[in-house]
């Protein structure tokens, strides 16, 4: 008996993560645009890395 108040809240969240899912249509990530956006990230790197950047 004690399993059932184990599995009900187990149950809830899954049909709530299922619905969610759907419903914001999640897509894998779109590698182009990650890939277009390193050059920006490298450079924000290298400032930080050297100091405050240009001013």
């Amino acid at each position: 008996m004690i399993w059932i108040y184990i599995l009900i809240p187990v149950v809830i969240i899954g049909g709530i993560a299922v619905y969610f899912e759907k419903k914001s249509g999640m897509t894998t990530p779109n590698e182009n645009k990650q890939a277009d956006n390193l050059g920006k990230v490298l450079q924000h790197n290298q400032v930080n890395h050297y100091g405050s950047g240009p001013e």
